[in-house]
Parts: C-alpha cells; structure tokens; sequence
C-alpha cells in the first residue's frame, strides 16, 4: 500500500486550489494500492507563529502530521499563491513539518542527498491568479518557500503543477486545468507502483 499525505494549504472554505486538490485525489484513489490521509489546515490547531521556536510544544495534530508525513511515499500540497507567496497558515505548517532534528539535521549530517526524507516524491499545486510568468520573475516564492524544505529533508523530486491566469481574461477552460491535474496525478501514481 502506497501513502500519501495530501495537504490543503488554503485557508479559504471554497477556492480553485481545493477544487485541483480533490480532482487530483480523487484519480489517485481510483487505485486500490493507495491510502490517502487528508490534513486540512483550516482544520489544525497549533499556533502558526512559533512562539518559542524550535522549542514551541506541538500539537497533537501536527505530531500525527509529521508522523504521518515521515512514513509517506508521496507529499502532496495544494494552496493559492498570494503576493507570490504561500498563505501565512501554510508558511506556519511549514515550519512545524520540517522541524530541526526531525526532517532535516545538519548536526548529524542529515539533510539534502543524505536527508530522512529521502526516496519521497512531493507533489506540489497552486493557483496563481495572474501569469505563472510574473511569478517566475520574482524568483518563484511559493514554490522555493515548500521547495528548499523539502530538498532539505532529502525530498528531491519536487514535482510542481501550475494553475494559472485564474482571474484574467485569458483564462483557461475549467477542462483545461482538470486534465493538467489528472495528467499530474498519472505520473505520481506511475512513480508510486515503481517504487
């Protein structure tokens, strides 16, 4: 049975960025050798700001995600981009899930090719208002903000799905963007069943 741990990182009850989280769900538990655990984060209870750093107390919530993310074979999260940036909850998240010494330690020289989290597939999707263009000529924020966490617990391959030019004129179809999504879901289900 292959794991995966899907993240909601948009804070909003209704948004595109759920609609392609649950799309590309729902391709991925077509297949009987899947086991899917959903965290929402309008759902988590922990404090996003960590008030005492590294040494802020965990919530069981993100004690059961982090445990949950450690023994997963794919990580998935999906969340809208706002002022090229992650939303501020999902930053938080971020820095409980990949915590100094749990997904990552430089001290016992375990991080990148040598991290925890190695052999993991990321899978990331988020929505863009505008052009994915003018996102990448600000360097791309929201997607280094998961990225470099990720490398940094031995995650390489980071996969990244763009949904973009949500509120342009030159929008997109609604079919358009499904079939990217379940294009995306296809590869990481292949990758799943080689692993």
């Amino acid at each position: 049975m292959k794991k995966i741990v899907a993240i909601i990182g948009d804070p909003r009850e209704k948004g595109t960025s759920r609609v392609m989280f649950y799309q590309y769900l729902a391709y991925l538990k077509t297949h009987s050798k899947t086991e899917v655990k959903i965290y929402d984060i309008r759902k988590l209870t922990f404090d996003p700001n960590l008030p005492e750093g590294y040494r802020t107390e965990q919530t069981p919530e993100i004690i059961a995600l982090k445990q949950d993310a450690s023994s997963a074979d794919l990580l998935l999260f999906s969340y809208p981009v706002w002022w090229f940036n992650v939303p501020a909850v999902l930053k938080g998240v971020i820095d409980h899930l990949f915590w100094r010494g749990e997904s990552y330690s430089f001290k016992d020289k375990k991080f990148l090719f040598t991290g925890p989290w190695r052999k993991k597939r990321a899978r990331l999707i988020y929505t863009v208002g505008g052009m994915e263009l003018q996102h990448r000529l600000f360097g791309r924020p929201a997607l280094t903000a998961l990225r470099y966490p990720l490398w940094m617990s031995g995650v390489l391959s980071v996969k990244a799905t763009v949904i973009d030019r949500l509120d342009l004129s030159i929008r997109k179809s609604d079919e358009y963007y499904k079939k990217k999504i379940v294009r995306a879901a296809r590869k990481d289900l292949r990758f799943l069943l080689k692993k």
